[in-house]
């Protein structure tokens, strides 16, 4: 399990290294804040008020947004099947459940790293990315999903716990 902004920021460094003052001044903010600015910002090619290097930024808005639609679903799906076992005490532990800053990826499934994948291309070639590079982002991209799960899934333990 990563967080969203981890691996947005692994992924600009890689791919578009002139975006990480972008990429370092939005992780100072919660997820929430950083998806309402990115996503507002739009087609348009304004700046995002953080300096001169933004305005051409487009790496990582489309990545961070995409992983974030990915990290939700993740989250509504999980929701989904706890409400399905047990209702009632789920919902009381739901109201109650703080809302974590820092959104997680967790592993995806084929199908959902494909998604990612298709997004990705999409959204970049868009922002004016050429389709071979999108491709080599979206790729990079679903490679370190990919990694992150695997790693995840040789070591269990968080950071900080024991077995």
């Amino acid at each position: 399990m990563r967080y969203v902004r981890d691996l947005v920021r692994e992924v600009v460094a890689e791919h578009a290294a002139h975006e990480l003052p972008l990429v370092d001044s939005l992780r100072t903010l919660d997820d929430d804040r950083v998806v309402r600015t990115l996503a507002r910002r739009g087609p348009r090619r304004e700046p995002l008020g953080f300096g001169y290097a933004e305005v051409s930024a487009v790496v990582a808005p489309v990545v961070w947004l995409v992983l974030d639609q990915a990290a939700r679903r993740t989250v509504d799906r999980a929701t989904e099947g706890l409400l399905a076992r047990g209702q009632a005490g789920v919902r009381r532990l739901l109201r109650r459940a703080p809302v974590a800053a820092n959104r997680t990826l967790t592993a995806l499934d084929p199908g959902e790293l494909a998604l990612v994948r298709a997004h990705i291309v999409e959204q970049a070639t868009e922002g004016g990315i050429d389709r071979p590079d999108a491709e080599a982002l979206a790729d990079g991209v679903v490679a370190r999903i990919a990694t992150a799960a695997a790693i995840d899934e040789g070591h269990p333990e968080t950071p900080g716990t024991t077995s």
